[in-house]
């Protein structure tokens, strides 16, 4: 009996020998990053640039059958946005299954325990790796050509049991645009004086460093791809959010977070993100890399920073400290600086291994982050059924809500419905669920009516509507000299105040028949009535966008300055008059595209008015990149608003008010705009500022009868050059006297001025550690009320403010400054503030006139 055996054994034993071989020689055949890029990944002063990656990432797609190369989608200047799924071949064949189970466990609703036994057994565990998605920081989108490689030609264990349990989606580069941009500086600067130096424009069209702050409003193009391609496809339970950091701190950050975390994230992830946190420092050190810190540094406060933990799912933060682009740098170890949660030259319990300083260069960081990616991918792998069923009980919780409130209800007659509009695509592409009522109902012993919206909390995402629709009341975590401990960004994210839009939170859920809502809600805009005169309500933000195209149009266009009557109805001061006579078709076309409504008037109205037209705009562009530069062309360009962007060269050549009627000048330090960059680090297009003649320049342009417009940090720089009589009240106030990181306030409005229309007399502005106004000459337009500033986030100091301005205007010459305390067009995220800053544009070309019709 024991030949037969041995010879069975031995054939067997040839077999796997023989099928070993030609596995060895097939994975051996497959394209090195370095064979095609004709250099090794993070060898010094060398990048791969976006075109590069993909051309390898194509070759590798096309001789490895575990891997599949997708384009999701185009980026925001029309680039391909590339995602790489890698698994075992037998899983590659049956991903739309694999898609299937992750959608089931998402939404236990209905799913009997022998079901989820099942799917729990078979599924798999599914991570994304996004690389890069700061485009300056180079090192993870370079180290994901290695990642894929070595999981497509790998035959350890490891790697086996990776691709066997694991759905690995890898992004090579979250910011294709950027990555372009950034490795063409850096390679034009090469071996020059201007090798280190950053890039005088943003690595993202419009947004830069904030297209990671961009992941509950949705605006841009990739964070869309990613959460509707990707997050809500394939469910992923560890998003792995690969960055770089300084340079003279720790090596390598990885969760834990600090505190605070966002109270609505399931405390189940929080352990998780601990747990893998911990998991990988250990790993990391084991394999002799020092300087892995943790709990230290990052929050886990906004979700503008992490759409997964309101999705049943983890965002695992790694932050690498940077070279200088690919170009190493030495660190003595005398430079090395921590934070309050650790010293960077002496071990501790969440910073083991000090790095003790040196060289460091951009294959450290592609090692660093290649170790990290495979110890998750690891443990992924070991404890698939484990991080299924964390993940389940994750959202089984979620459906299984019984604290309060039970639902909140969104009437649907709003004094803006584009914000209504804005807000419910929101809660659409968050996934999450939106009824309408069918009938009038009373909740918590209100009433509502038929057609109102209601978002119930009981449901997979209704932790990600609860964070999004309630105040936010950040925790008073304190550090040693008592100042509240700074939040890594901004601590409110209260859409209702963003938007102005009205909801409730009610504690019982209606029980009501309701219908699932059809999104996205659009509004076609119509013209009632038969005129030769209509009415735009001032109050909707899509009005400015009609305003834009009637203008453009020639239609004679006006603002009231004071209310009207109108067949028993008032208007308020604001209203937008058009005389429309023989113009009906016309009319109907711009208000099916911007979707408005007109409405005609029968009696003609008379009084003082402003005569509107285009305002010719020019918006100030730093070479010291700012983002908020970006997000107003953004926010300027979805209105219809047309601009030119104007340069330091630009402004210091003059003859300025003969070109624009209004200046824009963002918010960024004064010091920034004045002295730009260091000529000694920066090519000479793109060094200094403003100067001294730029400045004089901009006040020749007020002084001739132009507008400036000045935003947040900006205001500085007139209030201290034009020698206006305004102060800034929070200047020099210490932290411990005056903090209001990235809050809702409460102001008051003057809602006959012409900056104020559109407004309710209460109105909520994003403040963000800003300057507030006290006036010896102007006129204030939003004030701080006497008590009760805070509605959401964190003030301290409120006495500060009390009695101060947040929006003036201040004669100068024959034209006018106007400063704002806040940013009204912040992240794109405040709609609901847009309309100063679009009065302020239109006022700026306005003529008075009197009885036009």
């Amino acid at each position: 009996m024991q030949k037969p055996y041995r010879i069975g054994t031995a054939f067997l034993l040839i077999g796997l020998i023989a099928a070993s071989i030609v596995n060895a020689q097939t994975n051996g055949s497959l394209p090195t990053p370095e064979s095609v890029l004709g250099f090794r990944i993070g060898a010094e002063k060398k990048l791969a640039d976006y075109n590069q990656m993909i051309d390898y990432l194509r070759k590798l797609d096309a001789a490895s059958d575990r891997m599949q190369l997708e384009s999701l989608g185009k980026t925001t200047e029309g680039n391909d946005f590339m995602m790489a799924i890698v698994s075992s071949p037998a899983n590659l064949r049956q991903i739309d299954e694999w898609r299937k189970i992750q959608a089931r466990l998402a939404d236990p609703r209905a799913l009997s325990e022998t079901e989820a036994a099942k799917l729990l057994a078979r599924g798999k565990a599914v991570v994304l790796i996004n690389c890069s998605i700061h485009a300056s920081e180079v090192g993870a989108a370079q180290m994901s050509l290695e990642l894929a490689h070595h999981l497509a030609s790998g035959n350890s264990a490891a790697v086996q049991q990776i691709l066997d349990n694991v759905i690995t989606l890898l992004v090579p580069a979250h910011n294709p645009d950027g990555q372009l941009m950034i490795v063409d500086w850096y390679r034009k600067n090469l071996n020059t004086t201007y090798e280190k130096s950053p890039m005088p424009w943003l690595y993202q069209k419009y947004v830069g460093h904030d297209n990671n702050r961009d992941w509950f409003m949705f605006t841009q193009a990739e964070t869309r791809i990613t959460v509707e391609k990707i997050h809500n496809i394939y469910h992923p339970h560890i998003t792995v959010d690969m960055h770089q950091m300084g340079q003279n701190g720790a090596r390598l950050f990885v969760p834990p977070y600090i505190d605070p975390i966002e109270p609505n994230v399931d405390p189940i992830l929080v352990g998780l993100l601990n747990t893998l946190g911990t998991h990988v420092q250990a790993t990391l050190t084991a394999q002799g890399k020092s300087g892995v810190v943790s709990n230290a540094i990052f929050d886990a406060w906004t979700p503008a920073r992490a759409y997964p933990h309101y999705h049943g799912g983890l965002r695992f933060l790694t932050e690498a400290a940077s070279a200088d682009y690919a170009t190493s740098v030495e660190i003595p170890e005398e430079r090395l600086r921590g934070d309050a949660h650790y010293d960077a030259r002496r071990s501790s319990w969440n910073f083991p291994k000090p790095w003790p300083g040196g060289k460091w260069t951009l294959r450290d960081i592609v090692d660093y982050d290649f170790a990290a990616a495979m110890a998750i991918l690891e443990h992924a792998g070991r404890n698939r059924e484990f991080w299924l069923k964390s993940i389940l009980q994750v959202q089984q919780n979620a459906v299984n809500w019984n604290e309060k409130p039970a639902a909140y209800v969104i009437p649907a007659s709003q004094r803006d419905p584009e914000g209504l509009q804005a807000l419910l695509e929101i809660m659409r592409l968050g996934m999450v669920e939106v009824y309408r009522a069918t009938e009038d109902f009373i909740a918590d012993g209100a009433p509502f009516r038929q057609g109102d919206w209601i978002i119930p909390i009981k449901q997979p995402y209704g932790r990600f509507a609860k964070a999004l629709l309630e105040n936010q009341r950040y925790p008073a975590l304190r550090a040693g000299d008592g100042a509240l401990r700074q939040p890594y960004d901004a601590t409110a994210h209260t859409l209702p105040l963003f938007l102005g839009v009205e909801t409730f939170a009610v504690n019982a859920m209606p029980k009501l028949p309701n219908a699932p809502a059809k999104l996205p809600l659009e509004f076609s805009g119509a013209v009632s009535g038969s005129s030769s005169i209509f009415a735009l309500d001032p109050a909707n933000t899509a009005s400015y966008r009609a305003l834009n195209l009637l203008v453009k149009n020639n239609f004679a266009v006006f603002w009231a300055q004071n209310p009207i009557r109108d067949n028993n109805q008032e208007f308020p001061a604001g209203t937008i008059l058009v005389e429309g006579k023989g113009q009906e078709s016309k009319l109907k076309e711009i208000a099916r595209q911007s979707g408005t409504d007109l409405q005609g008037l029968q009696t003609k109205p008379t009084g003082a008015m402003y005569r509107l037209q285009a305002p010719a705009v020019g918006l100030y562009k730093s070479w010291v990149a700012n983002m908020d530069e970006g997000w107003t062309r953004w926010v300027l360009e979805q209105y219809d608003f047309a601009y030119t962007t104007l340069t330091d060269a630009d402004i210091r050549g003059g003859d300025l008010h003969e070109k624009f009627d209004v200046i824009i000048l963002p918010d960024q330090a004064a010091r920034n705009i004045e002295r730009g960059n260091d000529p000694d680090k920066m090519p000479a297009e793109y060094a200094n500022g403003l100067g001294e003649i730029g400045i004089h320049q901009l006040r020749a342009f007020v002084d001739a009868g132009g507008t400036l417009v000045a935003l947040d940090a900006a205001t500085e720089l007139p209030i201290r050059n034009f020698w206006i009589q305004v102060r800034d009240v929070t200047e020099g106030l210490p932290a411990q006297k005056f903090n209001a990181p990235g809050s809702a306030l409460r102001v008051l409005a003057e809602t006959r001025h012409p900056l104020a229309y559109g407004a309710r007399r209460e109105e909520a502005i994003f403040f963000n550690n800003s300057p507030a106004f006290r006036l010896d000459e102007g006129k204030g337009i939003l004030t701080y009320p006497r008590a009760n500033l805070l509605l959401s986030g964190w003030l301290e100091g409120e006495e500060q403010l009390v009695g101060q301005h947040a929006l003036v205007e201040v004669p100068v010459g024959a034209g006018r400054v106007i400063l704002f305390g806040f940013r009204p067009q912040f992240r794109a995220q405040v709609r609901a503030t847009y309309r100063f800053l679009f009065n302020a544009l239109f006022y700026a070309a306005a003529k008075n006139i009197h009885d036009p019709f």
